[in-house]
């Protein structure tokens, strides 16, 4: 098996520490070399890594989607405990690089703030918008809410599973683990793309890739500049929340 990478070199620019694998620098975008090592699986245990991880996380999601076994609640909840235990098992084999970015780094409660609003302001448009989509060309509503009505306290659950669990392990997952591992032989700019695409094809809906791939910009990004995972935990709890709370109204459950 081909020797493993992970080698550090100097731009001759700036002298910023960077991977022999890179051809520009991410501090000042000088050419690096035309030799830059290619890697691939076979050599770069980072890229294993993630090819690992995301094979679970999108095999699980493609059995759900495509398996009638999983029909109500019931079962999706020890799916929800799968992934988490994935999740969690990922994050610490690699505890010393994660523990950073759970942090309140560089913390400002008016960025808080602006990040409630943005998110409560798309996830307003996406539910409208693809309410009337779904009105309009397949004569059906979207009601998340009845899946969860057998059971006990049904708005708590609903939120629970939508809106908490989301928000908490799938940020931990492709802007914590995933980030990570990608940061180690791309430029985080490229990473930000990378996990923002990652994310949205998980979910396995085409059209809903028209808001999660710029979900996942928006969200990367404030994980790259601020290096915490919190502010994307919010937005993603306050965008899936809203779009439960859009729902609930619909079904005529709030009054």
């Amino acid at each position: 098996m081909p020797e493993e990478h992970d080698i550090h070199v100097k731009c001759d620019e700036c002298e910023v520490a960077v991977q022999a694998e890179h051809r520009y620098c991410h501090n000042c975008g000088a050419y690096l070399s035309p030799e830059a090592i290619t890697i691939n699986i076979f050599n770069n245990v980072h890229l294993r890594n993630i090819f690992v991880f995301y094979f679970i996380y999108l095999f699980v999601c493609l059995i759900v989607k495509y398996s009638p076994s999983f029909s109500s609640y019931d079962q999706m909840f020890w799916v929800e405990i799968v992934l988490a235990a994935v999740t969690l098992m990922f994050t610490l084999l690699n505890w010393k690089d994660i523990k950073p970015v759970l942090q309140f780094n560089n913390f400002k409660w008016i960025l808080l703030a602006g990040v409630i609003v943005i998110a409560s302001a798309a996830s307003l448009t996406v539910s409208f918008t693809v309410q009337e989509l779904n009105i309009k060309f397949f004569h059906n509503e979207i009601n998340y809410y009845a899946a969860y009505k057998l059971y006990s306290f049904p708005t708590l659950i609903m939120i629970y599973s939508i809106a908490l669990m989301p928000a908490v392990f799938e940020e931990l997952s492709f802007r914590g683990i995933m980030y990570h591992y990608c940061s180690n032989f791309l430029d985080e700019r490229l990473v930000v793309v990378v996990t923002a695409f990652l994310f949205g094809i998980m979910h396995l809906s085409l059209i809903s890739l028209v808001w999660l791939i710029p979900f996942g910009f928006f969200i990367g990004n404030l994980r790259r500049k601020y290096n915490t995972l919190w502010y994307g935990i919010v937005f993603h709890f306050t965008f899936n929340l809203v779009a439960c709370l859009f729902d609930l109204y619909q079904q005529g459950e709030l009054y």
